[in-house]
């Protein structure tokens, strides 16, 4: 498969030696014939590459795992896979995707990524409008789904026809069910993504990106978010409570699922405090209290967040080992309460901020840290996952470009070393692997 002249004839060695004038044109059914070459030889190894894959991961010392004291019975650690069987998926899922991208035409590859975008709208169309929620329960036909929701037949069932190609319905007897993948887009179900599917796709979203690439951002290196709309993201949800709310939402609805894969596999001090600096309302911090049931914590956020992150934890039966305290992580002077940290944990923060401001957060918390403390850095971390995992990674890292300030971006490992070494953080760095698209980088305060 890597024989040069075997994927492009046209760079064999009788070719180089004598390259043609202009290149060769290929039609249809030499093209045709090519790819399934490829297919077959593909299609013919794989059994074999994918035995000796799997028996390598299974052979190789996975990370290490880490339990925490207490495991309530509702506990999101149960969604988290043993490290052989989620290296072993995500091992195949890297392989298959290969494998179909090697045998699809480039042709019919160039216009998938060119219409990617029709995906998201259906979905976030579908989405919306309580589509997957109107069927969840029971299956429904395409004229009783409209009824329900009084939207217009005719559109509604072209949509949930599309949703069936999709894989995000079901359709038996004409009714429409959910898949076990649309059943994460329907409300108040555990491990919801609606909330996060429509805030990604809302009216205010769309103008960051087009600015990117038909404003002046990309000329500029400004904000996509900033060009668009003349402010900050930040500036615009404290003046737009609404749009606040859902991006608090959308963010909320990661949190099991990222508290547990912390909790699998990032140590805590059984009898410490643990500072969740950025942590909205306290969702994380509450889960890894109910972990740490010998622990304490803080949460440190905007002032803004202070009435409903008090409410939170004082509905959790946390207000006597947690509080929330309201401030500016960029203003130096830290509250004195944050010297207690024994770790500092960092979820999702400083990919919203350029290297710049983030050496400003870093050098406030070490600044008031005690000796002793750590900083967790939980972050989608570049170039330490297999190759859908990245993939994702460099799509969210042009979302911090449109969304956040100018300079935003998710980092590699080296990229972090760099920003505690300009904050006055010397300590080595250990980078701790989890079953998640995101990983820990921790160091020593």
């Amino acid at each position: 498969l890597q024989s040069p002249s075997l994927l492009h004839p046209q760079h064999s060695p009788s070719a180089l030696s004598n390259p043609p004038s202009t290149p060769r044109p290929r039609n249809f059914l030499q093209s045709l014939l090519h790819q399934h070459a490829i297919s077959c030889i593909m299609l013919t190894g794989l059994p074999i590459l994918a035995f000796a894959a799997l028996l390598g991961y299974m052979l190789s010392t996975p990370p290490t795992s880490v339990s925490p004291p207490n495991v309530p019975s509702a506990s999101p650690l149960s969604d988290v896979p043993p490290w052989p069987i989620f290296r072993i998926a995500v091992r195949l899922n890297d392989m298959l995707r290969s494998t179909a991208e090697v045998t699809t035409m480039p042709k019919i590859r160039a216009l998938d990524s060119g219409t990617a975008g029709f995906h998201a709208h259906v979905t976030h169309i579908r989405t919306k409008n309580d589509v997957f929620d109107a069927v969840h329960e029971a299956p429904l036909t395409c004229a009783q789904a409209a009824e329900k929701l009084e939207l217009h037949e005719p559109f509604l069932c072209r949509l949930m026809e599309a949703g069936t190609t999709l894989g995000m319905l079901s359709k038996s007897d004409d009714k429409f069910g959910t898949t076990a993948v649309s059943a994460l887009l329907v409300r108040d179900v555990e491990g919801s993504l609606k909330s996060f599917v429509e805030m990604i796709n809302n009216k205010w979203q769309h103008p960051a990106w087009d600015a990117i690439g038909t404003g002046k951002a990309l000329r500029t290196g400004e904000s996509g978010f900033d060009s668009a709309y003349g402010e900050s993201f930040w500036d615009y949800l404290t003046k737009n409570p609404e749009d606040e709310a859902m991006f608090n939402g959308a963010m909320t609805s990661f949190t099991a699922a990222a508290a547990a894969s912390i909790l699998s596999s990032y140590q805590f001090p059984t009898n410490g405090t643990i500072c969740d600096v950025g942590g909205s309302e306290g969702g994380t911090l509450k889960l890894l209290l109910d972990h740490y049931p010998n622990a304490s914590g803080i949460v440190f956020d905007r002032p803004t967040v202070i009435p409903e992150a008090t409410a939170f934890l004082s509905e959790a039966g946390l207000s006597d080992r947690a509080q929330f305290l309201g401030g500016d992580f960029f203003s130096p002077g830290l509250p004195s309460e944050l010297g207690s940290c024994d770790v500092f944990l960092l979820k999702l923060i400083l990919h919203d901020w350029d290297d710049s401001s983030s050496i400003t957060i870093l050098k406030n918390i070490k600044a008031v840290a005690k000796a002793g403390a750590r900083l967790a850095v939980v972050e989608h971390v570049l170039g330490v996952s297999g190759s859908s995992m990245e993939r994702a990674k460099a799509l969210m890292d042009i979302n911090m470009m449109a969304s956040c300030q100018g300079g935003s971006k998710e980092r590699g490992v080296p990229e972090f070393e760099a920003l505690f070494a300009a904050a006055g953080i010397s300590a080595p760095v250990k980078l701790v692997m989890m079953r998640d698209i995101m990983s820990v980088v921790e160091v020593a305060l």
